[in-house]
């Protein structure tokens, strides 16, 4: 019995014929930098933020965005492709409508100053990657949502920069470190 509810829940959530249609801009923070900073930033707080326009027809979505977290000297440039799976839950008289957005994201990493340590002149260089996000949208009206996103990226700038020592204690692919973050996003849709 427990199986065949699960299927019906799981059908009737995935069975949604929903269609996105809207543009989209957004703004999302590393919270995680934020607060409290990582091992880049010597555990001090940090700044790193992400701008994005999005286009959505039929639940595709295209989009650009640009990522700068100046404190380790570090942007990137994107594009991605998605697509949105809407699901709708009741909870009493309450409608949440939120969607999961599953993307790939070609990816120009920038790198300025002095970032590989121990390099006391300036230095600039850009790499191209392919990433992937997750994320979990919830609409808070027509036009306003707030979204979680997760962002793998393989980080060919420090392959690069430090060759095997970029791996240390890290998931790699190749030699080439997979980097996770993680954002909070504010999105501003208009059309519907």
């Amino acid at each position: 019995m427990k199986t065949i509810v699960l299927l019906l829940v799981t059908a009737l959530t995935f069975a949604q014929n929903d269609k996105e249609n809207y543009l989209s801009f957004s703004g999302a923070l590393d919270a995680r930098n934020l607060i409290s900073g990582s091992n880049p930033t010597n555990n001090e707080s940090a700044l790193n933020y992400l701008l994005q326009f999005a286009m959505v027809s039929r639940n595709f979505e295209i989009n650009v965005g640009y990522e700068r977290f100046s404190m380790i000297q570090y942007s990137k440039n994107t594009i991605g492709f998605g697509y949105h799976i809407p699901l709708h839950t009741r909870i009493g008289n309450l409608n949440i409508k939120s969607t999961i957005i599953p993307s790939i994201e070609p990816t120009l990493i920038n790198r300025w100053g002095n970032w590989g340590g121990g390099i006391s002149y300036e230095q600039k260089s850009s790499h191209i990657s392919a990433g992937a996000n997750l994320a979990y949208r919830i609409h808070l009206s027509d036009s306003i949502a707030i979204e979680y996103l997760f962002n793998v990226l393989p980080r060919v700038d420090l392959s690069a920069m430090y060759g095997s020592a970029s791996t240390k204690e890290k998931k790699s692919a190749n030699g080439i470190p997979i980097i996770g973050s993680n954002y909070f996003k504010l999105v501003y849709k208009i059309g519907r």
